[in-house]
Formats: C-alpha cells, sequence, structure tokens
C-alpha cells in the first residue's frame, strides 16, 4: 500500500479546512459600513470664541478648539528647536536623540491635528506665537553648552505645561476625535519629557511645583450647588450639555472588550489552529506506521 497517498490527501483536507476557517472568519471580522457617512464640513464651521458647535464625532467647544491649536503651534516651534539642536550639536549623542523625538513626534502629532481640523471645520494656526518665536531666537543666539541649556529647560517647561493640558482635555471632552488627538499628545509629550530629561540638562527646579487638588466635599454633600441667578440662565442656554458623542458604526474605536483579541472571530480562529494540530498529529502517526511498516518487511 503506497502510504504517499493518504499522506498528500490529509495534508489536502487540512488546507482545505483550514482555509475555509479562516475565509469565513475573514469575511465575518470585515467591519460593517458606517451608519453615519464620514463627510468633511467647509472651513471655519466649527465655531469661534465660546461657541459650541455639532459635528458627527460629538460637540466641538472652545477647549476643543484651543487644543487643537496648541498641539499644532507646538509643532510650529518644536520641530525648528529640533532641527537647530541637530545643526549645532552634532557632537551631543543626547542632544541628537532628543531632537530625533522632537521632529518625528511633533511630524506625527501634525499629521493627526490636521486631519483632525478638516473633519471638524476648524481652521488651524499658521504660525508659531511670539513666546515661542522667542525661545527660537533664544537657541538661535546661543552656542555650546549655552545652547543645551537653553533647549533642554525651554522645552521640557514647555512640555509639563502641554501635558497637563492634554490630560484634562482627555478627561472632560464629549468630541471623539478630540479624544484622539490628546490620547497622542500626551503619548507624544511624555516620550519628549524624557529624552529631554536624559540629556542631563534640565533644572527641576525651575519647573513649576504640582498643586494639591481642591479637598472633597463633605460627606453628605453632594458637591453639586444648585445653580443661581447669571450661573441658571447659562446652563440654560447651553442646550450640548450631556450630549453622547456619535461615532461611525463599524470603526476601530466603537469595538469592545467582549469581542476578544480576534474580533469576534476567537472561535473560528481557534477551530482553525484546532484543524491544523490535528492534521500534522495525523502525519505524524502516518509517517511512524509507514517506518514500521518498512522495518517489518526487512524482516
Amino acid at each position: 500500500m503506497d502510504l504517499a497517498k493518504p499522506t498528500r490527501l490529509m495534508v489536502a483536507l487540512a488546507g482545505c479546512a483550514l482555509a475555509v476557517l479562516l475565509n469565513t472568519g475573514t469575511a465575518a471580522g470585515q467591519p460593517s459600513t458606517p451608519s453615519t457617512p464620514i463627510s468633511t464640513p467647509p472651513p471655519d464651521s466649527g465655531g469661534k470664541g465660546d461657541e459650541i458647535v455639532q459635528t458627527q464625532w460629538g460637540p466641538l467647544g472652545p477647549a476643543d478648539r484651543d487644543f487643537m491649536n496648541r498641539v499644532k503651534q507646538a509643532g510650529l516651534w518644536e520641530k525648528p528647536a529640533g532641527e537647530k539642536g541637530k545643526a549645532k550639536r552634532a557632537d551631543q549623542p543626547k542632544i541628537q536623540e532628543a531632537c530625533k523625538h522632537l521632529i518625528e513626534g511633533h511630524t506625527l502629532l501634525d499629521n493627526v491635528v490636521n486631519r483632525a481640523g478638516v473633519l471638524l471645520g476648524h481652521t488651524l494656526p499658521t504660525e508659531a506665537s511670539d513666546e515661542q518665536k522667542g525661545f527660537l531666537a533664544e537657541m538661535d543666539a546661543a552656542n555650546g553648552d549655552e545652547f543645551d541649556a537653553v533647549f533642554a529647560n525651554r522645552l521640557r517647561a514647555a512640555h509639563g505645561k502641554v501635558y497637563a493640558y492634554a490630560a484634562q482635555i482627555r478627561a472632560g471632552t464629549k468630541n471623539e476625535l478630540i479624544r484622539i488627538l490628546s490620547t497622542q499628545a500626551m503619548i507624544t509629550v511624555f516620550d519628549h519629557m524624557k529624552v529631554l530629561e536624559e540629556t542631563g540638562r534640565v533644572d527641576f527646579a525651575g519647573l513649576e511645583s504640582p498643586q494639591p487638588l481642591a479637598p472633597p466635599p463633605p460627606a453628605g454633600d453632594s458637591g453639586t450647588p444648585e445653580p443661581t441667578g447669571d450661573q441658571a440662565a447659562e446652563q440654560s442656554a447651553n442646550p450640548t450639555d450631556g450630549v453622547i458623542p456619535t461615532v461611525p458604526q463599524g470603526t476601530r474605536f466603537t469595538r469592545t472588550a467582549e469581542q476578544g483579541v480576534f474580533g469576534d472571530n476567537n472561535g473560528v480562529f481557534f477551530g482553525a489552529i484546532g484543524v491544523l494540530a490535528l492534521a500534522l498529529v495525523g502525519m505524524r502517526m502516518i509517517s511512524r506506521s509507514k517506518k514500521s511498516r518498512r522495518k517489518s518487511r526487512s524482516y
């Protein structure tokens, strides 16, 4: 009996079963068509001043717009600062590493904030602030160790403020795109603080000291006094309070923890692995049987 044919047959069957299972899983795992199509609003339709506007990603308020502006302006001076450090301190590996992180990190953040600005109808600034331009002028005028000190301390102080602001926005914004942007900003800014500190030139005594949170309200006090007068009028005039952000269905932002690592297809995936394992065991048994028959014939 030719045992090579059963071996090839089992391999073929296992391959077919595996392909069917994986194709089924792929089809089942495809995201459904978004129920809310993503559209691009007109420029400057994202509101101004204290205005709160509704977008398909949730309400967009003044703090959201201010945060986008600050992220954009951070890149407008911190990327040039990184380029200055690369040119002026080529013989300082730690400064060079910090510059590399600054340039790459703000290139990524620029892409995110630019896209958010388009989708939310908000026009972003195109120039750094006067204060930020002043920091760059300080770096232009400094050289050697003096440059290292200005570079590390100006950037580290600025990143500390942005990090705290990003956390505040991430904790309270009602807009999905701003949550994405603030999350990425916190990741990037934390990385930058770390590499700046690793230069050994940060003067921690010069940083703003953190302040404790306000004490909790006394027991039995709800902590939310009834609004009166102007406060009540202001709250009643704001119809966006409590609005839940709406996100297009089928995107990665609507996946739940119950779906598991492989989405809805954990069972299909592990079933495919099981079929492959059984096929390998069968092939092993056939191989042993073939060797046994050959030995018996040799006697």
